[in-house]
């Protein structure tokens, strides 16, 4: 019991050190491959912690292997940007001058629902806001709204605030996907069938031709048509 227990604080004091000596990122901020070498190493390191007769140096030796291996990538991406390119990739414009990239978005598999998601963590709920959006190399969404829409408070503004006012009518919902009404985003923002279907007869699409389409609760919205439709 007493070996299990000095063997287990001294495998935990080596994935610390470990971890400290490879950066203090977050999760979602690691790189692709420091995700992996994290994962190894806390596994590497969970087999002699419940294995008594595996030997700890089977553990030690291959997690400072990790280590100076990440250690040693990080620093050929610090001086070699074709490296680190390899390894990370590069950071994806997924709205270029208020456009949406919808081929960006493809090739990162990144759907309509994933960037609304991210959009709103940033208390963004109108896509027509954004000038630019990028996926960095570590997932995370950057967002340059366009001049004149950064918020202002309402006392530089000179408004007087109505606490009764949540701000329902500013929310921008996804309605349609790809084609494909969103029924739970759209009841959200009070979107009906009928209404989606009398609102894509006045732009004079079909259903088909929507890649995107937000609206909110005034009935305002925002369509963008999938690439390579014409308008009628």
């Amino acid at each position: 019991m007493y070996i299990s227990l000095i063997r287990t604080v001294i495998l935990y004091s080596i994935v610390i050190f470990a971890v400290r000596v490879m950066g203090k990122r977050q999760i979602k901020e690691m790189q692709a491959s420091e995700i992996v070498v994290t994962l190894m190493i806390s596994n590497i390191a969970a087999m002699p912690m419940q294995e008594v007769g595996i030997s700890i140096f089977a553990a030690v030796i291959p997690i400072l292997t990790l280590v100076v291996t990440e250690v040693g990538m990080s620093y050929l991406m610090l001086k070699s940007p074709k490296f680190r390119e390899t390894v990370s990739g590069l950071p994806v414009v997924v709205i270029d001058k208020g456009q949406v990239n919808q081929q960006a978005m493809r090739s990162l598999r990144f759907s309509n629902e994933d960037l609304f998601e991210e959009l709103r963590k940033k208390d963004i709920f109108d896509i027509s806001t954004v000038a630019y959006a990028v996926i960095e190399t570590d997932g995370t969404l950057s967002v340059l709204l366009k001049s004149g829409e950064l918020p202002a408070t309402a006392a530089q503004m000179g408004v007087n605030q109505n606490p009764d006012d949540k701000g329902e009518d500013a929310l921008y919902a996804l309605i349609v996907s790809d084609g494909s009404v969103d029924r739970q985003s759209a009841s959200l923002v009070g979107w009906t069938k009928k209404k989606i279907d009398k609102t894509l007869r006045t732009e004079k699409i079909t259903l088909d031709d929507v890649f995107l389409m937000a609206g909110n609760a005034k009935g305002d919205y925002r369509v963008i048509r999938k690439e390579g439709k014409e308008s009628r």
